[in-house]
């Protein structure tokens, strides 16, 4: 399942372009939506009092039988999704694992992604990050927008900045700094 988080932009001749995101990594990785704090009632469970405090609400059918899934404000909203892209090719990418990543442009959903690399990479693990437009993830990459982000060291390197940022709070720190860009490479380090 893939979370509607993707921006839409305009191409050529009016028609609209999917901004992608994948996250590589050399493992496995558990597939799935992480961050987003939703409720799921029984549709006669779930009265107009309930839908109408609900910052959003979508009917589910789950068994033959309708659900609601109720997000109570905008952040419990926001999350990540990943899901394994077994026979996908993206030049820039070394890691062998590629999963599509559905990410927001928004800090909220930022913080969800550091903390969900936080919890899954181990000392010595490099994840990378790539994002394009769809059908362009052959296309050369703007080193312009190369990053690393070390995360033992506390740096943060875009182009020819070069920030640090606590250790105590890099989550935090993280999510501030970082903005996806068209065609950006990304290696984070532990």
């Amino acid at each position: 399942m893939v979370f509607v988080y993707n921006v839409l932009c305009k191409g050529g001749a009016g028609e609209k372009v999917t901004q992608k995101h994948y996250l590589a990594v050399n493992k496995r990785l558990k597939q799935g939506i992480y961050g987003r704090k939703e409720i799921r009632l029984p549709a006669e469970e779930a009265d107009d009092e309930v839908l109408k405090k609900a910052y959003f609400a979508q009917v589910h059918e789950i068994n033959k039988k309708k659900h609601w899934l109720i997000c109570e404000t905008k952040a419990d909203a926001v999350g990540i999704a990943i899901e394994r892209q077994k026979e996908m090719y993206i030049p820039h990418i070394k890691n062998k694992f590629i999963y599509e990543l559905d990410c927001a442009d928004e800090k909220l959903a930022y913080k969800i992604l550091f903390r969900f690399m936080e919890e899954n990479l181990d000392f010595g693990d490099k994840l990378e990050l790539y994002t394009c437009l769809d059908g362009e993830e052959e296309q050369p990459r703007n080193e312009a927008w190369d990053t690393k982000i070390l995360l033992e060291e506390g740096r943060f390197i875009s182009g020819e900045a070069e920030l640090s940022f606590k250790q105590d709070n890099h989550i935090e720190s993280l999510s501030q700094k970082f903005r996806w860009h068209d065609r950006q490479y990304v290696v984070i380090r532990r």
